[in-house]
């Protein structure tokens, strides 16, 4: 009976796999990345690199000769020739005012600036141009919506907003001020799974008749995990389609391309979603708010400064106001910022999306394997457990001159450990970095990650992927042997830019990660794959020098 049993699944496997085996090898395909067994090297079609090597010769930093290996796209992202040939042009050719001159280049100015509007509307495809406001960022950006939401809708002490520990400061610190301003509303903090996502069947039990707002970062500036935002609008719209969901897209918007229309067809569009220019090869100050027009239409919104430009009459006690989203957009705007937002945007349209995801989760995978080929079983999966200890070493970002000062004390040992004989620590010759082999000036022999001096040494990461759950590029490491901002200024000595601190998220650090800080390691897709195999290879031997010297 037991062999019949087995037989007959045997069969019923195979039917599976001949049914499925399309959809399967299909997946396969569209990512791109070809199957490895545990442990090998990740491999792609070389066409991909190619591709993504041509367009980083479009980015101008990428062409200085003593180019630093960066890797703090989270933070900022550089800018393509055409962002910075937009804003030269403006500069050089088209300077006047919008909105206001009747001559002919402010005419073109106000023309050229309100195309920008038409050219968000169609990359994520929205029903108007009127639904898109133009921001400085998504901190701005953020505080307007939290504003426009503590007049209109949160009316009573119980009302609720629904945020999470992933939260950047800026979508958290404006409801807690409004709060406490206003002595209305109260914040909730959705649970979170070990993994970082959003535990939803939590979610859909603690929403309730009071819950008015749900605010929530798409893509963590930390762990870079993908919050399923379709599923969870979805499910949060069914219990009550009153709540207003807000999109926090800072981090997202770089990496993954949005379809208004198409959510809204499946029940699963956001009310408000928010990013910033500069995290996606726009300029820094530019912006924009996506604000569904039945929202604005509804609550009438105020703008969050008064001012020139959104009046259409003043009088001595009264003034009557511009519709929606030139009431949002008070004083003379960052005209040059948005024509090259748009401009960046133009430029993101031209790359293969598909190619993009699954080069940089090449990028991703392969600095695992390094990480993991070079520190071996000094590598921890985050969060820990124990969120009770102290750390001696814990620098937050208000002591960075502290910190400064404490390198300069002990720059006469950190020199002789890595045989240096200059004032300047930084490698002058960069023209190694790219080989990823030459690990110049460092005592290769003692850095042994086997060796028993370092057997009390780990190296923490929070690794989504270990989960099977989609991510971007971003991952956060620490260590209990050193500060963060030891191993990102000694990284930064061999040209390498990662960042160090809370990255503005300290519940994230304390509640979640449970640790007081981090390093974090950002890839977009104008990295390569040396560049990981030489930033693996430097976050090692730094971390054992680092060890050896605190011993």
């Amino acid at each position: 009976m037991n062999i019949f049993v087995f037989i007959l699944c045997l069969i019923h496997l195979a039917n599976s796999y001949l049914n499925n085996k399309n959809i399967f090898f299909e997946n396969i395909l569209k990512r791109n990345i070809k199957l490895k067994a545990k442990n090998e090297k990740p491999q792609i079609d070389s066409k991909i690199i190619n591709y993504f090597k041509n367009i980083r010769n479009e980015f101008p930093f990428f062409q200085r000769k003593d180019c630093p290996i960066y890797f703090d796209s989270a933070a900022t992202t550089h800018k393509p020739n055409s962002v910075i040939k937009k804003i030269e042009n403006f500069y050089k050719n088209e300077n006047s005012n919008i909105h206001r001159g009747i001559y002919k280049i402010s005419l073109e100015a106000t023309n050229n600036y309100e195309n920008v509007r038409d050219i968000i509307k169609n990359y994520i495809n929205c029903d108007s141009r009127e639904e898109i406001i133009f921001t400085n960022g998504a901190t701005y950006g953020l505080n307007l919506v939290c504003k426009m939401i503590m007049d209109k809708i949160i009316k009573k002490k119980d009302d609720e907003i629904h945020l999470t520990y992933l939260e950047h400061h800026s979508n958290i610190i404006p409801w807690q001020e409004e709060i406490i301003r206003r002595k209305k509303g109260k914040i909730k903090y959705i649970p979170l799974k070990k993994s970082g996502y959003i535990n939803i069947k939590k979610l859909e039990k603690n929403i309730n008749s009071n819950t008015k707002v749900l605010s929530i970062s798409h893509v963590s500036n930390v762990l870079g995990n993908i919050q399923n935002i379709n599923l969870i609008i979805k499910k949060v719209k069914k219990i009550n389609s009153n709540i207003i969901i807000i999109i926090d897209a800072a981090q997202s918007f770089p990496h993954i391309k949005y379809d208004i229309k198409k959510m809204k067809s499946n029940n699963s569009d956001p009310d408000i979603l928010i990013a910033s220019g500069h995290k996606f090869c726009a300029p820094l100050g530019s912006g924009f708010i996506y604000m569904k027009k039945s929202l604005t239409s509804s609550f009438k919104f105020k703008p969050l400064l008064y001012g020139s430009n959104i009046i259409t009459n003043v009088s001595k006690y009264k003034s009557k106001f511009v519709s929606p989203p030139y009431l949002f957009e008070t004083g003379t705007q960052n005209i040059s910022g948005i024509l090259s937002m748009g401009a960046a945007i133009q430029f993101l349209q031209k790359i293969d999306w598909n190619f993009c995801y699954s080069y940089e989760m090449y990028l991703y995978d392969l600095l695992i394997y390094y990480l993991q080929k070079f520190l071996k079983h000094k590598l921890i999966q985050l969060p820990l457990t124990n969120s009770s200890k102290k750390y001696d070493h814990v620098r937050y970002n208000s002591d960075v001159q502290n910190y400064h000062n404490s390198i300069e004390n002990n720059i006469d040992e950190v020199k002789n450990y890595f045989n240096l004989n200059t004032n300047d620590l930084k490698i002058k010759n960069n023209d190694s970095l790219h080989t990823h082999s030459d690990l110049t000036n460092i005592k290769n022999d003692t850095h042994n990650t086997d060796n028993s001096s370092v057997e009390d040494l780990k190296i923490y990461i929070h690794n989504t992927k270990r989960f099977g759950l989609k991510k971007v590029g971003i991952l956060p490491l620490w260590s209990n042997k050193f500060s963060s901002f030891d191993l990102v200024t000694f990284l930064d000595f061999k040209n390498i830019c990662i960042r160090s601190g809370n990255h503005c998220t300290t519940l994230l650090h304390k509640h979640f990660l449970k640790i007081p800080d981090s390093s974090r390691i950002s890839i977009y897709f104008y990295n390569t794959p040396e560049e990981i195999s030489y930033l693996a290879e430097q976050i090692a031997t730094t971390s054992i020098m680092l060890n050896d010297v605190k011993k």
